[in-house]
């Protein structure tokens, strides 16, 4: 079972205005989980991360990406494509790409996002950038990713 304790110290508290964590995550309810799964599966190692850390950004200070981790609610809007996605047809690329398998997750910047399995495969769900799998599993995609803020770009 994936392990991310690692980014414990990452998780801001509910009173927490550190501004000079290099990532900074957000914890969820398992109300926010179970919402968001009525409409959409999410896959496990997402879930688990769910539960364990929350969702938010990575590398803060970078100035060429975004590097989200999106929250629940986002990650059902992009998958099932409401509200501003509705009409996105930058993500046809995606669909056409993954047919279904994979579902979207982390927005590197302004569209362009990293995709994980919809199936566990020995309970871990790999990571892909543009059909490319960069991490069997999304424990080893965050370890590496935290220790390498230009690990994305080396794939491009």
């Amino acid at each position: 079972m994936a392990d991310f304790s690692f980014l414990a110290a990452c998780v801001h508290k509910e009173d927490d205005n550190n501004n000079d964590l290099q990532h900074s995550l957000y914890p969820l309810s398992v109300q926010d989980i179970k919402e968001v799964e009525a409409v959409i599966e999410i896959p496990a190692e997402l879930k688990r991360f769910y539960k364990s850390i929350g969702y938010g950004f990575f590398h803060r200070k970078s100035d060429t990406a975004i590097n989200r981790l999106m929250d629940p609610y986002s990650f059902k809007q992009l998958n099932v494509k409401e509200t501003f996605y509705e009409f996105d047809s930058a993500l046809e690329v995606y669909d056409t790409m993954y047919h279904g398998e994979k579902v979207l997750f982390f927005e590197v910047n302004e569209g362009i996002y990293l995709a994980i399995d919809r199936q566990a495969k020995g309970g871990k769900n790999a990571v892909y950038y543009y059909g490319n799998k960069i991490a069997d599993s999304l424990e080893e995609f965050l370890t590496a990713f935290v220790g390498n803020a230009n690990l994305i770009a080396e794939f491009d």
